[in-house]
């Protein structure tokens, strides 16, 4: 059996980062790369991730 070390930001499905479980921001249970993630984008505040469009 191996321990999951990384897993997907649970943004939105457009949201391509990966986070690993020691630096996520956790809100409600779940894990997000960013604080802006996990806040829902306010103000369109990007996740700063290059390439990822979850903001949008």
């Amino acid at each position: 059996m191996t321990n999951a070390t990384q897993v997907k930001c649970a943004c939105n499905s457009s949201c391509l980062c990966n986070v690993s479980l020691e630096t996520a921001v956790l809100k409600d249970g779940k894990s997000y790369c960013s604080q802006a993630c996990a806040d829902g984008h306010p103000n369109g505040q990007t996740c700063g991730r290059s390439g990822c469009t979850c903001a949008a």
